[in-house]
């Protein structure tokens, strides 16, 4: 046996596909178990199956939105810890604001982010 822990498991959420694939092949690439899906609905189905350290996920998505489906997973998964993210800023800040509040929010990213925020924020959480 090598020393080495196991790398934590790490879902990201997003409903444009080009992002979570991006941002999965990112982590992947710096050692991370990286998976992906593209709504609120199959995270929470995906959190049910799996255990994940960390959860990146968008705030803006047709159906469930990022803090709603974030509540849902802390209720299936509390040790979980979550950074949202989002390109649009438009009633955004209410949102984080609400988030940190009932602390959920681990951190925040706007998007575009760069390669080297998501490793070292996956670095910093799992």
């Amino acid at each position: 046996m090598s020393g080495e822990k196991e790398p934590k498991n790490i879902l990201i959420v997003d409903d444009e596909e080009s992002v979570g694939l991006g941002m999965s092949e990112i982590l992947k690439g710096a050692g991370f178990k990286a998976f992906y899906v593209t709504s609120g609905k199959d995270a929470l189905e995906e959190v049910l199956k799996s255990r994940y350290s960390l959860v990146f996920m968008d705030m803006v998505m047709p159906g469930m939105n990022g803090l709603e489906t974030f509540r849902k997973i802390k209720e299936i998964s509390p040790v979980s810890k979550v950074v949202l993210f989002t390109g649009y800023f438009k009633d955004a800040d209410t949102a984080i604001y609400q988030g940190i509040k009932e602390g959920m929010i681990d951190e925040f990213l706007r998007k575009p982010f760069f390669a080297e925020e998501i490793i070292t924020t996956a670095q910093r959480y799992s």
